[in-house]
């Protein structure tokens, strides 16, 4: 016999914006929005147990304009929860009683629904989501979807294939994208992976299973240090989560001539020199004095198939979640404060409603 959905109350504690502008200055601890109405279709009903926190969180309230959104919007793509509430066409998979962690559709933002509420009912089409693994509590789940999901795609567009081989640099290593990377390359068969970060975050990274992590102050400019370091044997693959413009200009004394250079990182000057770093890296050509390597800068949605190797790994226990911190739902302000300095360790995960 089928578990019977809890009963749930009338309205729900969220974080919610109606304006684009700086976290501090939009967001609103609601205690009684609406809860949602109980799913149909292909919709589950997930109580959210904990949020995990992504750097477009916060540049989403900034840039999104509030006529390209719904009008009161919930921030938060990365959650753990246990189904509620499932519609008639759901998933089998997804019964009431499972608990699950995945990552929210692209088009989520603009539909104003986010996962820094108790309650979310969402079509599953578009939804990348999975049961948690058993050997991975709610609080690291909540910070894996996301991470892992971008591994596998940076794997996707930079040519990197199962036992490969290959030599892998990632250029902040100790963050949330570059910390699961680490792993999740290593997991596929990369011979070699040397990381950069800052020293407090050396021995973690290593501890990751990098060969060599490098402290990119010590060695300033890190640049000049790879290409000593490394010129006579070039990298396959370069990694860049920061968004180091001087890392690609300079790549061609560490990165093989038939190496891929993936930027995921937005670049620390702002939107308007992301979009026209990506535009000059892709299309100036060589000869008018271009980086003669492969540039590759992508923006991809949650999919299943990155999902379900991010699971398999994550059961394998080659992938974790490395938490810094677990706020509470009232302290989710000073945790953007400090996502936003870009000196996180792994992960910011928010409590929400708990295991």
């Amino acid at each position: 016999m089928a578990p019977s959905s809890p009963p749930i109350p009338p309205t729900m504690k969220a974080w919610t914006f109606s304006k684009a502008g700086p976290h501090r200055k939009v967001l609103t601890l609601t205690p009684n929005l609406p809860t949602p109405a109980a799913p149909t279709g292909n919709q589950v009903l997930i109580k959210i147990a904990y949020s995990g926190l992504n750097p477009a969180d916060t540049k989403v309230m900034n840039i999104i304009p509030t006529f390209l959104r719904k009008s009161v919007s919930i921030p938060g793509m990365d959650f753990s929860g246990t189904i509620i509430g499932a519609g008639p066409s759901a998933p089998e998979n997804l019964k009431v009683g499972t608990k699950v962690f995945g990552a929210l559709p692209r088009k989520a933002p603009f539909a104003g629904y986010g996962t820094l509420c108790e309650y979310i009912c969402i079509s599953t089409t578009g939804l990348a989501i999975a049961s948690v693994p058993e050997n991975v509590s709610m609080e690291e789940a909540a910070g894996m979807a996301i991470a892992g999901i971008v591994t596998f795609l940076i794997c996707k567009y930079g040519g990197i294939n199962e036992g490969n081989g290959y030599r892998v640099l990632v250029n902040g290593a100790s963050g949330g994208c570059g910390s699961m990377f680490v792993q999740g390359v290593l997991a596929m068969g990369a011979k070699e992976v040397v990381g950069t970060c800052s020293a407090p975050n050396v021995e973690m990274v290593k501890s990751l299973g990098a060969s060599r992590v490098i402290d990119y102050r010590a060695n300033a400019p890190v640049q000049k240090f790879l290409a000593k370091e490394y010129g006579t044997r070039p990298f396959d693959v370069v990694v860049d989560t920061v968004g180091a413009q001087k890392i690609y200009t300079h790549s061609p004394a560490f990165l093989k001539e038939s190496g891929v250079f993936v930027n995921i990182g937005g670049y620390t000057d702002g939107t308007a020199w992301t979009l026209w770093h990506w535009f000059i890296n892709y299309f100036w050509p060589s000869w008018l004095g271009g980086t003669p390597r492969k540039y590759v800068m992508f923006s991809g949605s949650p999919d299943q198939e990155s999902m379900e190797k991010l699971v398999k790994y994550v059961g394998e226990g080659k992938m974790t979640t490395v938490v810094e911190k677990v706020y509470e739902m009232d302290q989710l302000l000073e945790a953007f404060d400090l996502l936003n300095t870009k000196r996180v360790r792994g992960k910011l995960v928010v409590k929400v409603g708990g295991d």
